[in-house]
């Protein structure tokens, strides 16, 4: 008896431990299209490269992948996306592998970013948490985001002859009265500013989704809540369940947000039509 029930929990407890790094590896798995797996060599010269910068936002295994999403646009088929985001990426991150980029000679360049740089400076607890994964030289603060952005354009500026475009970042919950929210409106201005002063393109996305966002009237959304369970539970709901990531934004009462950070299917497509109407339009 005492033997069977040993077995039955080192059963489970295995079970448990495939399932956990299954998802992990779904979750964390680098893009197959980043910049280090182009080869100028093999690529088609009549195609332009167009290269994504961001977080797990752009990354996309925890966020709907909307760079996957234009590469299988039939509309685009001229284009190479190369995805070179990252999780948990601030825009002090970007200049570390910059080199990348540069190599590739895009011909475009797309960057979302701030939206980590926003939360490690919410709390003292998210600083300790993105300063253990990066080592970060200073506390964040919208200075030093700005700073690292104006120096990471310039720096792009100066080595590629690319066409750079900011995009806004999205809603950080969807309460209307919460911190992180208006937080969010804030940092994107501060990034549309940058657009200007660098003159380099922008696309407004925080404003598009905090419009619907306001016309919706979301303000019956519970508090802003961002901890690491509720984002791991989407995370386990999608690759253990196989769950829709509307399906779980549904289940939760939001309307753009799976976690009340990373984006469903309802956002990474109005991404995805600003993103393509903007790129057109450059052609």
């Amino acid at each position: 008896m005492i033997k069977n029930i040993l077995i039955i929990a080192i059963a489970i407890i295995f079970t448990c431990v495939l399932i956990v790094t299954y998802v992990y590896h779904q979750a964390t798995k680098i893009p197959d299209n980043n910049a280090a797996t182009i080869s100028l060599s093999a690529i088609d010269s009549s195609k332009k490269i167009v290269v994504f910068m961001g977080d797990s936002i752009t990354h996309g295994a925890v966020s709907y992948d909307y760079v996957r999403a234009l590469s299988l646009d039939p509309d685009l088929q001229n284009y190479i996306f190369v995805n070179e985001g990252i999780n948990s990426q601030l825009v002090y991150n970007l200049s570390k592998k910059i080199n990348r980029v540069i190599n590739i000679k895009p011909h475009y360049i797309y960057i979302l970013i701030g939206t980590n740089d926003l939360r490690a400076n919410l709390s003292d607890e998210e600083f300790k948490r993105f300063d253990a994964l990066w080592k970060l030289p200073v506390k964040p603060t919208e200075a030093w985001f700005e700073d690292n952005y104006k120096k990471l354009i310039d720096i792009l500026k100066e080595k590629t002859a690319a066409h750079i475009t900011l995009i806004s970042i999205p809603p950080l919950g969807e309460n209307l009265d919460s911190l992180p929210f208006k937080k969010a409106i804030e940092y994107s201005q501060l990034i549309k500013n940058i657009a200007r002063l660098k003159k380099v393109g922008y696309i407004g996305f925080n404003e598009v989704l905090t419009d619907q966002i306001v016309t919706r009237g979301k303000k019956d959304i519970s508090a802003y809540k961002l901890d690491k369970w509720y984002m791991y539970m989407a995370i386990l709901s999608k690759y253990m369940f196989l769950n829709d990531w509307d399906n779980i934004s549904d289940d939760r009462g939001l309307l753009f947000l799976t976690d009340n950070l990373h984006l469903n299917g309802r956002g990474g497509k109005i991404l995805v039509s600003k993103i393509k109407e903007n790129l057109i339009s450059k052609d």
